[in-house]
């Protein structure tokens, strides 16, 4: 078998750039082909909040942010293709001090770059979530358009969109090994079904995720990259409000014909809140009935010396702390059960940025990974950014020195806070 770009990853990175590399290349003379050692979203991507919002300190993430948001949001009219997007606004709450500066300087880093944002009090608080406890003194940034879509279904069209351009998908794949000719990856040996193939190649990319250490390690390439497993909570959710919500917006997308028009997502209870001051996040998952709660930090994440030993089972103490966490700022929670938890996989740097680019001495081979938990909401424009960076063509879509590999070795890069915020 034979590629002319190899994908290594069946994640929303993975895919992403796969269906941005099909539409660049032609599928009979210049192939694209992309392997998933086991189903597409099996990893980090589908246990993702999939939460689309663009409060960063960066402006290079603000702008992929604000491009990507345009991608989702736009999704289902330009590939007939529904991925769960949901518009019911993020807000970023904080106290006063340090808290209230971050607050401030991304409201004016993200209108410098175009974003709809409000800098908003208690009282604007209390407007857009009737019965949320705070302070009189908080406060937030509040991103209307802002949501979140859902990461199984965001996978699967991604693929099928991939497909539809030309790209070999494969699922049950797993890379075992790497061969190289006088200094250049040439090709890998690929496990499917029980049997061996050697799939030769021109250029690949590695964007597995927590198993993107492990694979690159194989080849000679060590990379700062290091696995941790998060735990995350959901108890039901409430009904949404009667009557029209405040912080919901209808879609920009307009349908010719309101026919092929496709279903209307279920309504949200309250917005996304990425709770500073209180150190957890939370986004409703209508379609589930639920709502998720996971900590805004690593600090209580263990670390994953196999990505394949990933324990289950979550702790009580978690569950407790979500659960106080959740109902001490929406008391409404209160009356609500628990339905469920999960433990997943965030792949970190050491400053919570993505390895975007060549890898260091092996440079016909691209490494796109290590998120840090807050990668979901980039990825169409990390899909646009490394096909253009492989191809070599401009790149428009990111800042490749704010990603590159390199970074650690060729200058001190400042530690990154939990989620890049």
């Amino acid at each position: 078998m034979r590629a002319h770009t190899l994908v290594i990853g069946g994640g929303v990175m993975g895919l992403s750039i796969a269906a941005e590399l099909a539409a660049r290349l032609d599928p009979l003379e210049a192939p694209v082909v992309l392997f998933e050692r086991r189903e597409f979203g099996a990893g980090s991507s589908g246990r993702s909040g999939a939460i689309l919002r663009a409060f960063y300190s960066d402006r290079e993430l603000i702008g992929m942010a604000r491009d990507s948001l345009r991608a989702y949001a736009s999704f289902a009219t330009r590939t007939g293709r529904t991925i769960g997007f949901t518009r019911c606004g993020v807000l970023s709450i904080g106290a006063p001090g340090a808290q209230a500066v971050l607050i401030e300087r991304n409201v004016a880093a993200m209108r410098e770059c175009g974003v709809e944002v409000e800098r908003i009090d208690a009282a604007r608080l209390r407007e857009l979530v009737p019965g949320i406890d705070v302070a009189p003194d908080t406060i937030a940034a509040f991103e209307p358009g802002g949501g979140f879509v859902d990461p199984q279904r965001t996978c699967q069209a991604f693929a099928a969109l991939a497909r539809s351009r030309g790209a070999t998908l494969r699922e049950g794949a797993r890379v075992v090994r790497w061969f190289v000719e006088h200094g250049r990856a040439v090709a890998v040996e690929v496990e499917c079904a029980g049997a061996l193939q050697r799939v030769e190649f021109q250029r690949a990319v590695v964007a597995a995720g927590p198993w993107t250490r492990a694979l690159l390690e194989l080849l000679g390439v060590r990379l700062p990259l290091r696995a941790v497993r998060p735990e995350q909570h959901f108890v039901a959710m409430p009904a949404p409000p009667s009557g029209a919500a405040s912080f919901e917006r209808e879609s920009p997308e307009e349908w010719l014909d309101a026919r092929f028009a496709p279903p209307r997502e279920p309504r949200a209870a309250h917005p996304v809140l990425l709770d500073l001051e209180r150190g957890f996040y939370t986004r409703c998952e209508p379609v589930r009935g639920r709502t998720r709660i996971g900590a805004l930090d690593y600090e209580r994440d263990v670390e994953l010396a196999d990505p394949d030993a990933l324990d289950e089972r979550v702790s009580a103490d978690f569950s407790a702390w979500a659960r106080e966490r959740l109902c001490s700022r929406l008391p409404a929670y209160s009356e609500t059960s628990d339905v469920d938890a999960q433990a997943a996989w965030y792949t970190l740097t050491p400053d919570s940025q993505a390895l975007i680019g060549p890898c260091p001495g092996a440079h016909n081979v691209f490494v796109a990974s290590g998120f840090s938990g807050h990668g979901f909401k980039l990825a169409p424009s990390i899909g646009e950014g490394v096909a253009q960076l492989m191809l070599g063509e401009a790149v428009g879509a990111f800042d490749p020195h704010f990603f590159a590999p390199e970074r650690f070795e060729q200058r001190r890069a400042r530690s990154g806070g939990a989620f890049g915020l």
